[in-house]
């Protein structure tokens, strides 16, 4: 009680002392304690790294520029084109205690390519205006911005004992649960020569070693395993029991039915794609996974978790303008999928560790006929017709890695003819094919897809000073499937994808040239197959995605067959080798940079019979091949300054393909199969087989001219030769330049 007197004693008279004090004496008591004011702060430290408040990100500037001086139809509205880009990406955290932490991601990106405020703001390639290659047009893909960052989220971390969790809001949240549920795959090469727009902070000798010298092959920005949604997303990753559970509730990017393209959100696609469009789904993805860690299997500490993921579409789809899913009867319908699989991880021994995954998928569908009425206003509206089930399609995924002689990673799938997955690793984000009865070449061991079953085993022996991969993979389909076959442009196909400005390239459900602005700016493309609805597009011709370009083909057995466009089926095979090759020799020559010399090669087909190993298109009963191969000799000039040689070559062949052909077109006109394939008086389908070459060529440097900023120049010399469609060759130069900041 005395002490309590005292202090208010001691206040009142501070107080009062205070008051008698004029405003100069006030203002130098308080300027001498402002010494103190950085003790009196740092006493709002959490904990001894920690900081209350933390602002990181990264400023990023782009110059790309394309230059096809020998151009195909394709080029017609790119012949050159050049797009600089900038963005400004800020991470925020706010930690008020040890128990909690707040964060926001700030993607702001922004283009130099101007805009018009009249009338020729909808459509600028009008009138006095036209210019197809200067002047931006409708679907201006420029706009559609350069980053994957995780754009306009917020989300808050609670840590609290034995409980944590972490809620996420926003455009863009990157997330995985089971391989069959909602993964990504990567299994492609990421080279040096490709400066991804993702890339992590790091100096410019470590960005080599981990993209050439010694590459990642597992994890990270480059092979993660997560897919990007716009939601909802609950993270319960501390229970009680080794508990962890996760929520999310999403809408149906990539996988829509009653939007006109079906990927108006574009989920996997760079960053504030996302966020590109209306939030006008008649649909939600909902996802839930719980799974228990340090379950004793074999005498070792494993993980099982149970996931589920449903895509739940609202009736009111039907009545989309462009709603095209109708039975024969032409009476709409609605299908909802789901998958669940229970998944088991974990190291069974300290070199052993083994990931399994078994699901099963199955659709409700509901189907609807108009109703008969006098009434105008009534004429299109549908009632309840008919709902069901369908039997469940079974799915399993096995990894299998182990390290007690060289490293070896064993990966086998089986999947039914009928199991679908929309976020699963059977469907990658970046190039969806939905229910498409395809196959692929290199199917398997660079992508999944239903109605396949097969096994991969890669090799990597440990070199001391250098690498030596080698993997194998064979798969077939397990049903006979429509002869629908898919190849991708590997070498050249991402630098012709960036350098198209059709809108489509980022739509798969379209030919990714049917964007352009001119409507005879499109390659010659290979005959397909009929399509039913617009997730069932088999059209043949280019493909898009996100930095991917393919191209779909049917092999016909004659031209009066492909006139038909009725695609045969079989069950076919695919057989595929891959070496990647490596060493440094700097040593040789007495200097202590590294020079690094590495090589990439894959060989792939597709046949209708068991080929184990695809040497040749000219083998029996081959439908497509390829073999890309892919050289970076890369040198350490100095520690802050590295440089690379690109040099490539890609050959596709396939013997059986066809292309349509107008009569006036004043084109060559195969004779034997002008009368058999005659169509409608107008058209002809004439024989066109695949022998397709591109070569590259060209040189990078990397430079960090200060300690958390770097300068990153490429440039490539491209051909594209196409010898029975010789309309469709070309060749390019493609430069970029990027220059990218941390703080």
């Amino acid at each position: 009680m005395h002490k309590r007197i005292s202090c208010l004693a001691l206040g009142l008279l501070a107080a009062a002392s205070w008051a008698v004090e004029t405003p100069e004496e006030q203002l130098e008591r308080v300027d001498a304690r402002m010494d103190s004011l950085a003790e009196y702060a740092a006493s709002t430290v959490v904990g001894k790294d920690d900081r209350p408040v933390a602002i990181s990100g990264d400023m990023t500037i782009r110059l790309k520029h394309f230059d096809y001086y020998e151009s195909s139809d394709l080029q017609m509205n790119d012949r050159q084109r050049t797009l600089i880009q900038s963005a400004l990406n800020v991470g925020i955290v706010v930690s008020p205690s040890s128990f909690l932490t707040v964060f926001s991601n700030l993607y702001l990106p922004f283009d130099f390519s101007g805009y018009f405020e009249n009338s020729n703001a909808t459509a600028p390639n009008s009138g006095e205006f036209n210019h197809a290659q200067r002047v931006p047009f409708d679907h201006w893909t420029d706009y559609y911005g350069i980053s994957t960052n995780e754009n306009m989220l917020a989300g808050i971390d609670v840590r609290a004992g034995g409980f944590g969790a972490t809620f996420q809001a926003g455009g863009v949240i990157w997330a995985n649960s089971s391989p069959l549920t909602m993964w990504e795959r990567e299994t492609m090469a990421r080279f040096a020569s490709q400066y991804e727009t993702f890339e992590d902070e790091k100096v410019v000798s470590t960005y080599y070693k981990e993209k050439n010298f010694h590459p990642v092959k597992e994890g990270g920005r480059a092979f993660w395993t997560n897919r990007s949604f716009g939601g909802l997303f609950l993270d319960v990753h501390t229970l009680p029991y080794n508990l962890k559970a996760q929520f999310m509730l999403s809408q149906p990017m990539d996988a829509d039915i009653a939007t006109r393209d079906g990927t108006r959100m574009l989920g996997g696609q760079p960053g504030e794609l996302e966020m590109t469009g209306t939030y006008d789904f008649d649909g939600m993805v909902y996802h839930g996974r719980i799974a228990k860690e340090k379950i004793e299997i074999a005498g070792a500490d494993m993980t099982v978790g149970a996931n589920y993921l449903g895509v739940d579409f609202e009736n009111s789809a039907i009545y989309e303008p462009e709603y095209s899913f109708k039975d024969a009867d032409g009476n709409a319908y609605v299908v909802d999928n789901h998958v669940a699989s229970i998944d088991i991880k974990g190291n069974l021994t300290p070199k052993f560790y083994l990931m399994m995954d078994l699901a099963l998928s199955w659709d409700d569908s509901t189907k609807f006929k108009e109703i008969e009425s006098d009434e105008i206003y009534a004429k299109n509206e549908k009632e309840y017709y008919s709902s069901g089930s369908s039997s469940p399609a079974f799915g399993l995924y096995i990894k299998a890695q182990d390290k007690h002689w060289e490293p070896i990673t064993v990966e086998a799938v089986y999947l039914t003819p009928d199991f679908y997955s929309p976020f699963g690793m059977t469907d990658p984000s970046r190039y969806r094919t939905w229910r498409q009865d395809k196959f692929y070449v290199g199917a398997g061991t660079f992508r999944y897809g239903p109605n396949m079953v097969g096994a991969n085993i890669k090799v990597e022996p440990q070199i001391e000073l250098g690498r030596f991969d080698v993997q194998y993979g064979i798969h077939r389909q397990i049903e006979k499937g429509d002869d629908m076959i898919d190849f991708k442009y590997n070498l050249n196909g991402r630098a012709m994808w960036e350098s198209s400005n059709s809108w489509t390239k980022f739509k798969t459900l379209y030919t990714a040239d049917s964007g352009n602005g001119n409507d005879k700016a499109r390659n010659v493309a290979r005959v397909g197959a009929k399509s039913t609805n617009k997730l069932n597009n088999l059209e043949g011709g280019l493909r898009g995605g996100t930095w991917e370009l393919w191209e779909g083909f049917v092999p016909y057995n004659s031209a009066e067959e492909a006139a038909t466009e009725d695609a045969p089926q079989h069950v076919k095979w695919n057989a595929s080798l891959v070496l990647d090759a490596g060493y440094e020799v700097g040593h040789f020559f007495g200097i202590q940079r590294n020079i690094m010399m590495s090589v990439y090669t894959a060989l792939s087909g597709v046949s209708t019979s068991f080929t184990p190993l695809a040497y040749s298109a000219n083998q029996k009963d081959m439908l497509a091949w390829d073999l890309f191969i892919q050289s970076e000799p890369a040198v350490a000039i100095t520690p802050t300054v590295h440089g690379l040689l690109i040099l490539g070559l890609e050959k596709i062949c396939a013997p059986n393909a066809y292309v349509i052909r107008t009569v006036n077109s004043g084109l060559p006109v195969t004779g034997s199969a002008y009368p058999a394939a005659y169509k409608n008086g107008a058209f002809v389908y004439e024989e066109a087989p695949i022998n397709i070459t591109q070569t590259a060529l060209g040189f990078g440097l990397d430079w960090d001219f200060t300690p958390r900023a770097g300068l990153h120049f490429r440039y490539k010399w491209m051909t594209n030769s196409d010898e029975f469609l010789p309309e469709n060759d070309w060749k390019g130069h493609y430069f970029a330049v990027e220059t990218k900041m941390w703080f």
